[in-house]
């Protein structure tokens, strides 16, 4: 996509423990912006602390602009290869809720809990036309 920062996040799951990783003060699921030539889930694998990791199904994509730049989140339910490398920290899916809802960027935040709480669908489309305004989303999603 031409003009687009492509930008994944993943969800990474141990039974019922999410994986989550330190962003700055926050914490967010593996993931990031993915660089011209990089694989796309390449960062997710390195933060997640896996060889690699395999997408098992699509749970959303987030468009906003942020900086003049457009960008589209793709979050991905994934399962990884090889010997967990100690990436990040496994936490019960209470305390990741509570986690990311702390996390001050909306449009990383909001599909995440969205999602994990069961209040999203798989494949929810959200569209940020305003990053002060809620999302218009496809299918709706449920209220908190």
């Amino acid at each position: 996509m031409v003009g687009v920062q492509v930008a994944v996040g993943a969800v990474v799951r141990r039974g019922r423990d999410v994986l989550l990783v330190r962003d700055g003060d926050d914490w967010a699921l593996p993931g990031g912006a993915v660089g011209d030539g990089e694989p796309l889930l390449g960062r997710v694998a390195a933060e997640a602390g896996y060889a690699d990791v395999v997408a098992e199904r699509l749970l959303w994509v987030a468009r906003y602009t942020a900086g003049g730049r457009r960008y589209e989140m793709i979050g991905f339910e994934v399962t990884g290869v090889g010997p967990h490398g100690g990436g990040g920290e496994w936490v019960g899916l209470d305390a990741a809720l509570q986690r990311l809802e702390a996390m001050w960027f909306a449009p990383i935040r909001e599909p995440a809990v969205a999602y994990l709480s069961g209040r999203a669908r798989v494949a929810t489309l959200w569209s940020w036309p305003d990053l002060d305004g809620p999302p218009d989303t496809v299918p709706p999603v449920s209220p908190a």
